[in-house]
Order: C-alpha cells, then sequence, then structure tokens
C-alpha cells in the first residue's frame, strides 16, 4: 500500500511548453449524441468486467441504444457527469510470472461500463478534430522494463545463432538481451529464441494439475475450468501453430480429468462432456472441433479489412495453410452447428437418449455449470451419474450380453429408469421423492399470496384419488398434481400432463373442490419432472405465471435429481424381494 500510495498519490510533472491553437473551436463536438453513435458504440461494445456499480456489459446492451441516448445527452445538457463515471476500481496485473515487488504488478483501472461507452462516443469525435500525438505517455519506452531478443543468420554455415549481447540502447541506456532459456509474452503467448516455448498440451496439463490439487468442490472445479482454464488454452491454440493429434490429446486430457475429478465411469459417453448444459451436458469445449473452426473465421475476417495489403496477404497460399488444419473430422460454420453436432450425439447415445427434452426448459440447468453451491461435492456427483445415466446397475454392468433381471423379484430388466419408477425396494422414496416436491410447489406458490390446500385436507368423491395441491384466490381455482415420469424412452412428458389433466377433469372432483375453495373459475394442472430433472415445458411455464422465479424452479428440478439420488442408492443397500412375483412363494417360505 505504500508503495502504490506513492506512485499513485503523486502530483502530475509540470509542463510547461506552450500551447499552440490547431484550428478553431469544434462546437460540434457538443452536439446531442445521435441515436446512430449510441448504436455503433453497443455493437463495438466487447465482454468486459464491470466497474464499482456493479453492471455488466450485458445489461448496458439489453438497454438498448435509445434509453442510452437518452442518458447521455441528459448528461452532456447538465454538463457534468453522474458521481459514477468518476469512481472506478483498480485491480493489479502480474507483469511477471511470479512478481515479487509491487513496482513488477501493472495497475488498471475499471470504470462504469456506462462510463466507458459514453467516453467511447466522446473519443470517436474528438479524434476527428484532435489527432493523437506521436508521443504520449502511455507509449513512452522504460528501459528498466524492456529486453531485447536478437538473431543472427549465419549464412556461410547454413544456421541462425542466439545473439545474447546487449547491442540496442535507448537515451545512453544498453537495453538487457534475452537469454537463450528466457522468454517473452506476446498477445497471450510464450515466445523465445526457438519460437513459441511451451505447447497448449504442456500448458493444459500444467493448469489441470493445479486445479486438482486445489482444495475446490468439484462443482468449482467444473467452473474454474470453462471459465478460466479452456478460454486461455483456445486462444493458445487458435493464434499458435497446432497439429490435429495435438487437439485431439487436450480433449482427450481434458475428459480424463473430468473423470478423475467427478467419478466418473470410463464408458461416461464422450458427448455428454461436449454437449451444451442447456441439452444436457456438461458444456465442455472441444478443441479439435471449435480450433479449426476459429481458426477459419480469423482468416474470414482478414479478408473483410479495409487494408488491402492485408487483404492480398490472407490471399496467399502460405497465409492460409497456416489458419488450416489437416485430417479435420468435423467441420462447422458457427457455434449453433456445433451445440446441434453434440446434442444429437448424446440423444444418439442410450445414456443420454433420455435427455431429449432437456432443451425445452434450459434455465433450469445452469447448476451443473455456475459452480454454486446449491449441492454438496458429492451430491453434485451423484446427480450427474443420474442425470447421464452412468449410475451403477447390473443392466449397466451387462453392456454386449444379455441383461439380468431385477434381483428384488420384479421380473425388469435391472436398468435405472426401472429403479427410480418401478422397483417394489424403491416406492417408500419415490413417494417421498414425489411429496417433497409437493411440499416444495405448495410452499412457493403460498409465498406469492395464494391459498392452498394439501392432499389429505379435503375429501374426494368415492373411488376417486384426491389431487396434490388445490390452489385459489378470489378468482380462480386450480386442481394441480405432480408427477415425476419416466424420461424420453416411455413417452413425452407431455402426455404424463395430459393423463394428468384427463383423470383430475371430473364434474364430481370439481363440486368438491368448489366447496373448499369457493366458485372461482376451475383449471388443472398437472406439474411433471421426469427422474433425470428435466421439467416440461408448460409446467414451467404455469409456475412462471404464479411467480415463482427462476432461482426457485431449477431449485425444484434438483431436488427432483436428489431424490432419484436417494432412491439409487436405497436399491443398493436392501435386499428385500417381492416373492409374489418370483414363483409364487409367500414371504415365510
Amino acid at each position: 500500500m505504500e508503495y502504490w500510495k506513492r506512485v499513485l498519490g503523486r502530483e502530475s510533472d509540470p509542463d510547461g511548453r506552450p500551447v499552440k491553437p490547431l484550428r478553431e473551436p469544434a462546437v460540434e463536438i457538443e452536439e446531442p449524441i445521435s441515436l446512430a453513435e449510441c448504436k455503433k458504440a453497443l455493437r463495438d461494445l466487447k465482454q468486459t468486467a464491470s466497474g464499482p456499480d456493479g453492471v455488466s456489459w450485458s445489461s448496458v446492451k439489453s438497454l438498448g441504444p435509445g434509453w442510452l441516448q437518452y442518458l447521455f445527452n441528459s448528461i452532456l445538457a447538465c454538463g457534468y457527469p453522474t458521481k459514477s463515471f468518476k469512481n472506478s476500481r483498480t485491480v493489479l496485473i502480474p507483469k511477471t510470472e511470479k512478481p515479487s515487488d509491487p513496482g513488477e504488478f501493472r495497475p488498471l483501472a475499471i470504470a462504469s461500463v456506462f462510463g466507458r461507452v459514453f467516453h467511447r462516443i466522446l473519443a470517436s469525435r474528438l479524434g476527428v478534430w484532435a489527432p493523437l500525438g506521436a508521443s504520449q505517455r502511455a507509449f513512452q519506452v522504460n528501459p528498466a522494463k524492456c529486453s531485447t531478443l536478437a538473431i543472427i543468420w549465419d549464412g556461410k554455415n547454413k544456421r541462425w545463432l542466439h545473439d545474447a549481447k546487449g547491442q540496442f540502447k535507448f537515451r545512453g541506456s544498453t537495453l538487457p538481451a534475452l537469454g537463450v532459456e528466457e522468454s517473452y509474452k506476446y498477445l497471450g503467448l510464450q515466445y523465445g529464441s526457438k519460437g513459441k516455448l511451451k505447447t497448449g498440451l504442456e500448458l493444459l496439463k500444467g493448469m489441470l494439475r493445479e486445479l486438482k490439487e486445489a482444495p475446490l468442490k468439484p462443482q468449482q472445479r467444473v467452473f474454474l475450468l470453462r471459465t478460466n482454464i479452456l478460454p486461455k488454452i483456445m486462444y493458445y491454440l487458435v493464434n499458435g501453430r497446432v497439429h490435429q493429434y495435438t487437439l485431439r490429446e487436450c480433449d482427450k486430457c481434458v475428459r480424463r480429468f473430468l473423470r478423475e475429478v467427478l467419478h466418473l465411469p470410463h464408458d461416461t459417453p464422450v458427448s455428454a462432456f461436449h454437449a451444451c448444459a442447456k441439452d444436457g451436458g456438461l458444456d465442455i469445449d472441444c478443441f479439435e472441433s471449435l480450433v479449426p473452426m476459429y481458426k477459419w473465421q480469423k482468416l474470414v475476417s482478414l479478408e473483410e479489412v479495409p487494408d488491402n495489403l492485408v487483404r492480398d496477404l490472407s490471399q496467399l497460399p502460405a497465409i492460409r495453410k497456416r489458419f488450416q488444419l489437416k485430417g479435420a473430422q468435423t467441420s462447422f460454420n458457427n457455434r449453433a452447428e456445433y451445440r446441434m453436432f453434440w446434442k444429437n450425439k448424446l440423444l444418439d447415445n442410450l445414456d443420454g437418449f433420455g435427455l431429449g427434452e432437456a432443451a425445452d426448459v434450459p434455465q433450469v440447468h445452469s447448476w451443473v455449470t455456475d459452480g454454486s453451491s446449491l449441492l454438496t461435492g458429492e451430491m453434485y456427483i451423484k446427480c450427474l451419474k443420474i442425470r447421464w445415466n452412468v449410475w451403477p446397475t447390473a443392466a449397466r454392468a451387462s453392456r454386449g450380453g444379455r441383461p439380468p433381471l431385477c434381483d428384488a423379484g420384479c421380473r425388469q430388466i435391472e436398468g435405472l429408469g426401472h429403479i427410480l419408477q418401478q422397483c417394489n425396494r424403491t416406492w417408500d422414496k419415490r413417494g417421498a421423492r414425489h411429496d417433497r416436491i409437493v411440499e416444495f410447489v405448495g410452499s412457493q406458490v403460498e409465498r406469492r399470496g395464494f391459498n392452498v390446500i394439501k392432499e389429505k385436507s379435503f375429501a374426494t368423491p368415492r373411488g376417486h384419488r384426491r389431487p396434490d395441491l388445490i390452489i385459489y384466490n378470489k378468482d380462480r381455482v386450480w386442481i394441480a398434481d405432480v408427477t415425476i415420469c419416466a424420461d424420453r424412452g416411455a413417452g413425452p412428458m407431455a402426455l404424463a400432463r395430459d393423463n394428468k389433466i384427463k383423470y383430475y377433469t371430473d364434474e364430481d372432483l370439481a363440486t368438491e373442490v368448489a366447496k373448499v375453495a369457493g366458485p372461482g373459475a376451475q383449471s388443472v394442472v398437472g406439474l411433471v419432472w421426469n427422474w433425470r430433472g428435466c421439467c416440461e415445458k408448460k409446467t414451467d411455464e404455469w409456475l412462471k405465471k404464479m411467480g415463482v422465479p427462476i432461482e426457485s424452479r431449477r431449485l425444484a428440478s434438483v431436488r427432483v435429481l436428489e431424490g432419484s439420488v436417494w432412491c439409487a442408492e436405497v436399491f443398493r443397500k436392501r435386499t428385500g424381494i417381492n416373492f409374489a412375483q418370483v414363483g409364487g412363494r409367500n414371504r415365510s417360505e
């Protein structure tokens, strides 16, 4: 703190040079900001960190140019900016791999995104009337922070040599030369006298090793892998020379790491890692698929720049060859094609087939990748195994052979779907899973001001099962029933919802409901999830209509998965057999 107080608190050096006016004052700079200027500023706004006000770049973009035009013109009319524009937070960026002194950090001030957009518009105007000077403070050379790299060509012996002598001087100071084993960082890549030093695979292995040794939860490891490590490696691979073999090995290294930290079986589908979380996967970038696409997109962008020289260079065979990879198995034009490819691969797999309706309500699957503490680390791993149908069962262990029947005497193949939906051993846990969701939905709706009557609180016509919930206000009555159904293999969830609606659409039941909930207009609602945690589309729409926030709707899907985990664990621990279904014997026999 003392170092930075001394540096940042120092008065600026006085500049006594006379100011020569270049032209008449340009009053056009103070003209109201146009809608076109705001549109261009938003279009040029890239993903960036938020300032002290916490407003993200995506939030600013979502406001639209009209709202920003009103804000910025109000500031121009007042003649001074808001206080939030003047505040910034300072972060320290290390200049070296292992900084040991405060001077080896570079301070970076991050202001409000609103202020940055506003200043960008003004800077664009100023650039027309006041071109940048040749010597700005930010571009002055500091010999203490510089080094040189000299390569000498030995034509006689047909080789090149590294010159370790400092031969370059600046303002009387000799600039130090890099050694043979030393390197410098350029655009995120480490270079030395031998070119780019580390391969992407070596860098990836080192990062994964550090991530594995860190005291983190599994979901936190997945989050850091997706948001920190993979983007860095992707940048490294896209902007450097790379072979298809290296990309394939990088993908294998990432999947091996995930199988270890998530305790997944070796035959977990590859598509489960690379498919989007909204489609049922883990949303891990596949280098072998994406790097060739990004390289090609960079080449296409060079062909569209206004500089004629750059466009001509992009057409050279040697340049185009560097942007193309031989042996690429798949080629995509955009990210949407990439997502669809891995989604189809996952759904074509026996384990992932039941996730076909996951994309209908994509927002409930963010728990997979956001690294939140919604689940314990152990439960997070178990929920993933249920979600991908890789939980150890007799049917899964016998793949390639004849699948065995359930040893509880159910006369059904002992697969995960049977265990979680039909098996005699898990009937009580399935009921507890159902009741937990009923209680959760009832409490969420009750918090939004609706009256709720539980199943056991009212009578029904003879022979008719009670609905789980009766929800009502002064105008409307909803007869709601919850179902945790089988996955896509047993039919769409909409079919289970329609069956519920058909069953509870009954005049006698409506009469009994009117006695306890009043004469409001009645409607029947089927609330459906499957055992993989997928929510039926109209179920989510109804909950949203009733005011249940997305966080609670996501939690409902997670609780369904937790209940499925408990069912699977109970099946493994219990040894009871239904003798009535294995030969007519009774329990005493």
